[in-house]
């Protein structure tokens, strides 16, 4: 018999608590010891996560202080910014493992984290050593890491949409928008994320700078002053297409930028580009991920050669967030790196 790997969940009654149970329940190796929330200790998973009762009819949350007893090799944690940070310290001094959702190790520097979050570093000296945790970009670091961050959702559909482009050093300039899902702003509903004030809104949360544009300037080298990120929130619950209109520095033909995309994605399992025809198909639509941890990617560009829309499509909450994070620590435990991950989309969604 293959031998369980036991880890935890801190912050396990959000969103992407959820994803991390449910993608756990089917994974062959990975095994969930405990679920972590302080605020509802002692109460059922399945009370606040019914469409996961069948599956964890028996298990309830754990506090923090009843979680020290345990022993896993990895901690998820799906907590708060600066909340997050400081339990990655405790985790790590216990001899476990971490895989952070949070932002709190997206970026490489302390200077950095407090331009974008406003605030003061809480753990410096853990941000030389985090792995960003893209496993398309960093996959050679994580198999021996300790720490790995989270994603930015946003971020994530904007560096798949670009990376082909970046490699090839074509980016003039990018206008990046993302059409997001209300469940991006998390489990907590508030006057912004209500349903009465949300449903059938086009907020434009964001119109030129998202905190996210910092993962993307530091993973792809797209200096700043190219760009810009606005956020939309749209009707859909889940998902994110992502189109960047760009302005690319020198004239291209369409078939070579088929061939940058093949190669960027040559062998990535999640990673997808949409057929040229239909046309209708050819900007990718998060419809066609919802569920999975796969990545759908696509461009159109215009008969000049240098305008082009850059287009990704992914659930956030799994490639912008849980999928991401159990990707990344198949690959930090040597598994097959989609292992658990292999769920087909669910259309119509």
């Amino acid at each position: 018999m293959t031998t369980a790997i036991p880890v935890t969940i801190w912050g396990a009654t959000g969103f992407a608590g959820a994803e991390l149970l449910r993608i756990f329940a089917r994974h062959p190796r990975f095994e969930v010891i405990g679920a972590v929330s302080r605020s509802k200790a002692g109460v059922a998973v399945g009370a606040v996560h019914p469409q996961l009762r069948h599956v964890y009819n028996d298990m309830t949350f754990i506090s923090p202080e009843d979680a020290e007893g345990l022993s896993p090799a990895a901690a998820f944690l799906a907590l708060p910014h600066r909340a997050s940070a400081r339990e990655a310290l405790r985790r790590l001094e216990a001899g476990e493992r971490v895989i952070d959702l949070s932002a709190d190790f997206r970026l490489r520097s302390a200077e950095a984290y407090q331009e974008w979050y406003g605030v003061e570093h809480p753990a410096p000296s853990l941000l030389s050593e985090a792995v960003y945790g893209l496993p398309e970009l960093h996959r050679a670091e994580m198999a021996n890491a300790r720490l790995i961050s989270g994603v930015g959702c946003n971020a994530t559909a904007a560096i798949t949409a670009l990376l082909p482009l970046a490699r090839a050093g074509l980016i003039e300039s990018a206008r990046i928008e993302c059409r997001v899902g209300s469940s991006e702003s998390g489990a907590g509903a508030d006057e912004g994320s209500a349903h009465a004030v949300r449903s059938r809104a086009l907020r434009v949360v964001s119109p030129f700078v998202h905190r996210h544009m910092a993962e993307v300037e530091q993973e792809l080298s797209v200096p700043r002053q190219a760009f810009t990120m606005g956020v939309t929130a749209v009707e859909m619950v889940r998902g994110i297409q992502c189109l960047a209109h760009l302005t690319l520095n020198r004239q291209q033909r369409e078939a070579d930028i088929w061939k940058l995309y093949r190669a960027a994605w040559k062998g990535e399992t999640f990673v997808s580009f949409t057929a040229a025809k239909p046309a209708h198909f050819r900007i990718p639509d998060p419809r066609f991920v919802i569920g999975s941890n796969r990545v759908l990617t696509g461009f159109v560009l215009a008969e000049d050669g240098r305008r082009m829309i850059a287009a990704s499509a992914i659930d956030n909450l799994m490639k912008g967030a849980a999928g991401s994070a159990v990707q990344c620590a198949n690959i930090m435990f040597g598994l097959e790196e989609s292992a658990g991950l292999d769920m087909m989309p669910l259309y119509p969604a």
